[in-house]
């Protein structure tokens, strides 16, 4: 049967049943199943963008210098309310695109936004962060939150309603930012006879 330079996983398993898994240990020398890692994992640093190297850390080991990635999160949450459309919201540092993966501006959060008749009340998941290193934004129509420490969570919430910056509340506890808000006053006119 013809053999490829390294044994695939089909080879592995045929030489596994045979009972002989590990006999072509000398033929392809120690690394033999490394070595294709080794080259992938040198594809991936070589396409890493710079903005996402703050990713990749390297650390002293009792064996050496070693490289460590990520971590890596990527996610979303799906809120469905009866009578209104599903909402799908992504969280995590990188995003899927059509180069591949890209980082994010920073990590983002978990967030729930829960719409009520008259008002906002947004839940955002900012983990270990203290209270002193996040930034809120409010606009008449969305929310931005953004932390300055070495998490990095952003986030730009786009609200269905304009609401009234002034009205907003924030407090943080347990690593669970909450924002309530108030809806802006619908347009108040008067009707117009014609003549």
């Amino acid at each position: 049967m013809w053999r490829r330079r390294y044994p695939s996983i089909f080879d592995m398993m045929e030489d596994f049943w045979k009972g002989t898994p590990f006999e072509k240990k000398d033929v392809f020398g120690e690394d033999w199943f490394r070595e294709p890692f080794d080259e992938m994992i040198k594809r991936f640093e070589e396409s890493v963008p710079p903005e996402a190297e703050s990713l990749v850390h390297e650390e002293s080991t009792p064996s050496g210098v070693v490289r460590r990635y990520g971590p890596f999160v990527y996610g979303f949450s799906y809120t469905s309310e009866p009578g209104k459309e599903p909402v799908f919201r992504e969280f995590g540092n990188i995003r899927p695109s059509a180069r591949g993966i890209e980082p994010a501006v920073g990590r983002e959060p978990m967030v729930d936004v829960m719409e009520e008749k008259d008002h906002y009340k947004i839940y955002v998941e900012l983990p270990g962060v203290d209270k002193e290193k996040i930034k809120l934004d409010v606009a008449e129509g969305s929310v931005e939150v953004k932390t300055d420490d070495e998490r990095k969570f952003y986030k730009m919430i786009d609200l269905a309603s304009s609401i009234n910056p002034e009205s907003a509340k924030a407090s943080y506890n347990n690593g669970v930012l909450t924002v309530e808000l108030e809806k802006k006053e619908k347009r108040v006119g008067k009707e117009i006879t014609i003549e």
